[in-house]
């Protein structure tokens, strides 16, 4: 199998039946997030309008980075680096971008793995998450939170899925995952 983010990603408002670019006729390929639709002729794999956004689990040995950031959204909990991928950005790019931003820390897109993708929506607003893995061991730079009051901390996976670390249930999910285990809760 493979990642789908390889390819470039066709942004849609409704299932497409004929591919815009060429006119053919859109299938499904299966990706290692699962079955999307696609354009044999284009290599382009389209997905509905929602934002794109991006996770990283930077995975050092049996401990996991996380941030403690002073905006709103993360108030009381602890998160995973990421953000929205730019206009002109594909994921990969993307979560490694949000990952220099927000720890300093740099690596190639050939030590990320794709963990999952998911969708989650609010009234207003809707989001693909693509979660990404990462080995400490391979990133350069010297561990240097985004900006001043900000915190990196290196929690126990064991406590992060466990409960014991306050992080949001989806983030405790993609953390257990991207360390192969089963989430207790």
């Amino acid at each position: 199998m493979e990642d789908y983010d390889r390819f470039d990603i066709y942004s849609v408002a409704l299932d497409p039946e004929y591919c815009p670019q060429c006119g053919s006729e859109v299938g499904s390929r299966e990706f290692d997030a699962g079955p999307m639709d696609w354009c044999g002729d284009c290599e382009l794999v389209f997905s509905r309008g929602p934002i794109a956004a991006v996770h990283v689990v930077v995975r050092d040995d049996d401990h996991v980075l996380l941030l403690d950031e002073l905006i709103p959204q993360h108030d009381g909990v602890l998160s995973l680096p990421g953000g929205h991928a730019h206009h002109d950005e594909g994921p990969r790019e993307a979560v490694l971008r949000e990952l220099e931003e927000e720890t300093a820390l740099a690596a190639t897109p050939d030590a990320l793995s794709l963990v999952t993708v998911y969708h989650a929506e609010t009234d207003a607003v809707a989001f693909h998450f693509a979660t990404y893995a990462l080995e400490y061991a391979d990133t350069t730079g010297t561990l240097s939170p985004e900006a001043d009051g900000f915190e990196i901390r290196r929690e126990p996976v064991d406590d992060v899925v466990g409960g014991a670390v306050p992080i949001r249930d989806s983030d405790r999910e993609r953390v257990a995952a991207a360390f192969d285990r089963e989430h207790p809760l």
